[in-house]
Order: structure tokens, then C-alpha cells, then sequence
């Protein structure tokens, strides 16, 4: 937990050094996201509670570059600790429906750094992967904006887990 939140606010620290240096001012989005981790085909693992962090440019309207960094803590039966973190990069095509929705759907590649911590045996791991995702956002007061994701995560060489990952994220944002 503790490699967790030091990459968390590492990746925290990235994008407010984009925004500060520049980079994204007036086409950025940053925000923070949190919702559930299912495994597609594990029985004995639960669904963890994941939280994150996403930012992204928007090159015009319909075109974004988005980046995100989520982990979520799976209890496993009989007894141990699943640790999955997902980092994406991926184009995301946006679409506004009316003033109050836009609906967008993206995919990427994806580093998932998988730790199993376990009473019979230790395992830790880095898989890679690609995602499919989709969602909606709301415009809130000012540059706040709410939003919920959906992405399928298929890992392509998941030695430590045979499952795929589905998340549900709800996201909250600010227009940079």
C-alpha cells in the first residue's frame, strides 16, 4: 500500500507540473476518480474499492490525449492480498450531446503492476494490456465537471491473475 500511494502522489505531482509549466493551460483536464475493480473470472477474490487519478489535453473537441493512474486492493480467499494498479495512455473521441452531457469512448495501452501478498507464497509482477473504455460528464459550477467511466482492461500475459479487469469509476474534474 505504501508503493501505492507513493506512485499516487507522484502522478499527482506530474500533471500539476504540466499545468504549472504550461503545457495543457486552456486544453487540459485533471481529476480524481473512484469506484469499484471487478476480475472478470476470479471466484475467490472480492471486488476492491479503487481510487485514481486522470488528466488528459484536448487537442479540439472531439480529440483528447488521457492519461490515468488507478489502484484497488482485492481481498483473496483463503486468505491474502491483491494489489492491482493500472496506468493508461490512450486517445479519448468526445462527442457534446447538449449543454448538460457529453458522452465520450477511448482506448490505450495500459502497465498494470500486480502484488500478490499471500500466506503461502509472495508474488509481484508488471503485465501490460489494452483498455476499451466509455463514459459521460456533467458540467458542475464553473470548471467542475462530474463524470462516470467505464473500462474493460484485458491484461495480455497475466501470470499472477488469469482474469481480465473491469472498472466503474465515478470522476470528479476540473477544466485546467
Amino acid at each position: 500500500m505504501r508503493k501505492t500511494a507513493t506512485v499516487f502522489c507522484a502522478s499527482v505531482l506530474f500533471l500539476l507540473s504540466l499545468q504549472a509549466a504550461g503545457l495543457c493551460a486552456d486544453s487540459g483536464y485533471l481529476g480524481i476518480q473512484l469506484g469499484p475493480q471487478f476480475l472478470t473470472s476470479e471466484d475467490d477474490v472480492d471486488t476492491a474499492a479503487a481510487f485514481g487519478i486522470y488528466g488528459g489535453y484536448r487537442f479540439d473537441k472531439l480529440l483528447s490525449l488521457e492519461a490515468s493512474l488507478t489502484t484497488g486492493n482485492h481481498d483473496v480467499d483463503p486468505g491474502g492480498d491483491l494489489t492491482i494498479t493500472s496506468i493508461l495512455f490512450g486517445p479519448r473521441l468526445s462527442q457534446q450531446v447538449d449543454r448538460s452531457l457529453v458522452v465520450y469512448a477511448g482506448a490505450g495501452l495500459g502497465i498494470y503492476p500486480i502484488d500478490y501478498d499471500g500466506y503461502l507464497f509472495d508474488d509481484s509482477e508488471t503485465e501490460t494490456g489494452i483498455y476499451l473504455g466509455a463514459g459521460v460528464e456533467f458540467p458542475l459550477n464553473g470548471n467542475f465537471k462530474a463524470g462516470l467511466d467505464l473500462k474493460y482492461h484485458v491484461l495480455l500475459d497475466d501470470d499472477t491473475i488469469d482474469s481480465d479487469i473491469v472498472t466503474f469509476m465515478v470522476r470528479l474534474g476540473l477544466d485546467i
